[in-house]
């Protein structure tokens, strides 16, 4: 998929999860393969920054033996949560409610994999 259908799809989903941002992360790495920000953040070293924070986090659960499928972090000022998205990605998602449902962010994870997923087998990724 290119960059810039790829942020497409992200625009997409942010606007049908209502979220502040979406990032696409590559599984082995966690390098951040596509982004979109409802606002600029100062921080220029962000994505490098929250990629180390889950790499150590995936390593911790390699040591322990066991695999993480999700995780979700939350706050006064933020809810976070990390999936499984693809075979190859992983996703995240920042609500700036902190009070959201984490089942509704979960419906709507679901939904744009859904979206994902059938454009992946239209060939229009």
């Amino acid at each position: 998929m290119s960059h810039s259908n790829m942020a497409c799809y992200i625009v997409t989903c942010q606007a049908s999860c209502n979220v502040s941002q979406v990032l696409l992360f590559e599984k082995a790495t966690f390098l951040v393969v596509a982004h979109h920000m409802r606002k600029q953040h100062r921080d220029g070293q962000r994505f490098e920054k929250i990629s180390n924070i889950i790499k150590q986090f995936k390593l911790s659960c390699n040591k322990m033996q066991s695999f993480f499928r999700s995780i979700e972090v939350r706050n006064s000022s933020f809810a976070a949560y990390i999936e499984l998205f693809t075979t190859n990605m992983y996703i995240m998602v920042v609500m700036s409610d902190p009070q959201v449902c984490g089942a509704a962010v979960q419906l709507n994870i679901n939904n744009a994999k859904r979206y994902f997923k059938d454009a992946d087998q239209s060939g229009n990724m």
